[in-house]
């Protein structure tokens, strides 16, 4: 999964629930990771505290950068650590261009 806020966003819940976000929606921190230079979240997605996500359990990396912030994340059926491998694999590889 990949998401982009057309804002920064200070709430990591939010940008994992876009428009299904609601105020009890929570994430997990796990920590965080540094890729290609950006400082990035890591969260995860607990289903009983985010109804309605697409990242709904995910591992997920966040990061804002300019005025966007994004989200990046597989879906955890192997486990915290080897899934948070996959995202930074996908992380490394992603080139954000300007207009």
């Amino acid at each position: 999964m990949i998401t982009a806020s057309p804002k920064p966003l200070r709430n990591d819940a939010r940008v994992v629930n876009g428009p299904a976000w609601y105020p009890k929606a929570r994430i997990e921190p796990l920590g965080w990771v540094t890729i290609n230079g950006r400082r990035m979240r890591v969260v995860f997605v607990p289903p009983n505290t985010n109804d309605g996500s697409t990242f709904v359990h995910h591992v997920v990396l966040i990061w804002t950068l300019g005025k966007h912030t994004y989200g990046v994340g597989f879906h955890d059926v192997t486990g915290i650590h080897p899934t948070l491998e996959l995202d930074e694999g996908l992380a490394r590889s992603i080139r954000l261009v300007g207009p």
